[in-house]
């Protein structure tokens, strides 16, 4: 996501479904849209009887009042009511759509809160990233992005002899299939003995591949990985939050539900707050969030869609990860 700010106005450049996500949360009842739209105008004619109706494009501000993310198509779902366009339209009630890789001109109604919120999310990755696995028979190349895990392609190790340095043909066609990805970082996965070697191979090459601590390969390691929080895609800082609020349950350094987690609020003893897409957006999570801001502790949103997301609405939708165990 890339935005600019013209006189009030925030234009922000939509990239990907992320960006539409992230953006669902950003928005606020009370933010003013500004846009072109189609509505029904109504033409007299010296008849009643000629009366009609034509769809007009006009431009008008919406005043935002409720926000809906809508996963399945991928959009944004937006009911106002127009604060400024053609007098006669003023007053009325309008949706509007906002999709992937569009531009949104919006006039926040706290800019400070809603550039800071927008540059956190600037922090991340916002393209895809290599990740190579390796392991005794195949040597696999994955795109992860904040959605999934494409495969993009497999070869035949041939049962570890790429890794020995007996099969030069291997090693040159893996050259080969890498070559589009040499201004990128290659996050290298699997057993150690062959990831060590793909590595070294790899930098001696000229590329830059990062030799992780993940030995699992394939769909369990890139699990792995995200969760070790190596690669900067929000999907990753995600992960490895959930991972060590589980982690952190039987020490008593982690709560969740709404009475613990604002008991441990009051007291100013969460260092990190985890809540679900869907919690953020209900009213009651303002009171945690103002709560949080005090406390100095970080709010961090999760997808309820996502395995993290469904392991956090599973204790409630709301955790926190603590600086100390509550007092009993």
């Amino acid at each position: 996501m890339r935005f600019k700010i013209e006189n009030e106005i925030v234009m922000l450049e939509i990239q990907n479904e992320e960006d539409l996500w992230y953006l669902s949360l950003v928005i606020n009842e009370g933010d003013t849209i500004v846009s072109d739209v189609f509505r029904r105008t109504e033409r007299k004619s010296d008849s009643i009887r000629n009366k009609k109706t034509e769809r007009e494009k006009m431009s008008i501000k919406l005043k935002v009042e409720t926000i809906e993310f809508l996963e399945l198509s991928q959009r944004i779902h937006v009911v106002g009511v127009i604060v400024d366009g053609p007098e006669e339209v003023i007053g009325e009630h309008q949706s509007i759509n906002i999709e992937n890789e569009t531009i949104l001109r919006i006039i926040p109604a706290n800019t400070e809160t809603f550039i800071k919120r927008i540059e956190e999310s600037l922090a991340f990755n916002s393209v895809a990233v290599p990740v190579l696995s390796v392991d005794d028979k195949t040597i696999s190349l994955y795109s992860v992005n904040e959605s999934n895990d494409e495969i993009v392609w497999k070869i035949d190790s041939g049962e570890g002899k790429m890794y020995e340095g007996k099969e030069e043909d291997h090693r040159q066609e893996l050259l080969g299939l890498l070559e589009k990805y040499k201004k990128s970082t290659i996050y290298v996965i699997g057993p150690s003995i062959f990831r060590d070697s793909i590595s070294k191979f790899l930098s001696q090459n000229k590329f830059s591949a990062i030799n992780t601590d993940v030995s699992a390969s394939e769909e369990e390691g890139i699990r792995e990985l995200l969760q070790s929080g190596t690669v900067n895609l929000r999907r990753s800082e995600e992960s490895k939050l959930v991972a060590e609020f589980l982690k952190k349950l039987n020490s008593e350094l982690a709560t969740y539900g709404t009475a613990k987690v604002n008991e441990a609020l009051d007291l100013k003893a969460v260092s990190v707050l985890l809540i679900t897409d869907k919690f953020f957006r209900e009213r009651r999570s303002s009171t945690f969030l103002q709560k949080c801001e005090l406390g100095g502790c970080r709010a961090f949103v999760v997808h309820g869609s996502w395995e993290t997301g469904r392991m956090i609405n599973s204790f409630g939708g709301i955790a926190a990860l603590l600086r100390y165990r509550l007092p009993q």
